[in-house]
């Protein structure tokens, strides 16, 4: 398990009970551009006790001031975080632009809104995910260079850039680095 993927397990373990930080968690940890980004800036904190968690009274407040700050990301990536920041029923922020959102992204937001009023059950029986989607388990998402984002194996990923527990070992000089 690459560091990313651990980190999103960690999580997704410290939200285990709430399905509003649950759903917030589910869907950074899906969409795949923000979990390195928020560590990145210390946004995620490490507790003593082996778990992390998310700084969202920070991270709501990176929203207000999109592109100002060190977080980067285009106008879709901003209002998947503006969404998870709203889940967890903590933060007050503009979704107006949630129709900028591509058809995955959509569909992510949709089974988050889901999972956040109703639980994850609930949302996986709505179905808005595609059926190699794996709505349940978040922490068995890998991370990609090659194709930005955690997400389940697809037959472009089973490459040697591929980290994963069934993917290949990375390749010594392969043009694709490989993140911890």
């Amino acid at each position: 398990m690459n560091h990313i993927t651990a980190l999103a397990a960690r999580l997704g373990e410290r939200a285990a009970g709430s399905w509003h930080e649950e759903a917030a968690v589910w869907l950074l940890a899906s969409h795949g551009h923000w979990l390195p980004q928020l560590e990145r800036i210390r946004l995620i904190h490490n507790d003593g006790d082996g778990q992390s968690r998310i700084a969202w009274r920070r991270v709501a407040s990176a929203c207000l001031s999109a592109g100002d700050g060190p977080l980067t990301g285009d106008l879709s990536e901003w209002q998947v975080l503006r969404l998870a920041c709203v889940l967890t029923g903590r933060h007050v922020l503009s979704m107006a632009n949630l129709n900028l959102l591509d058809e995955p992204n959509r569909r992510l937001a949709l089974h988050a809104m889901a999972w956040a009023s109703g639980g994850r059950t609930w949302a996986a029986s709505l179905a808005l995910l595609p059926p190699e989607h794996d709505a349940q388990a978040p922490s068995a998402r890998v991370w990609c260079e090659a194709h930005p984002g955690l997400h389940s194996a697809t037959a472009e990923c089973r490459d040697a850039h591929y980290v994963g527990p069934a993917g290949p070992e990375p390749q010594v000089g392969h043009p694709h680095r490989v993140t911890d």
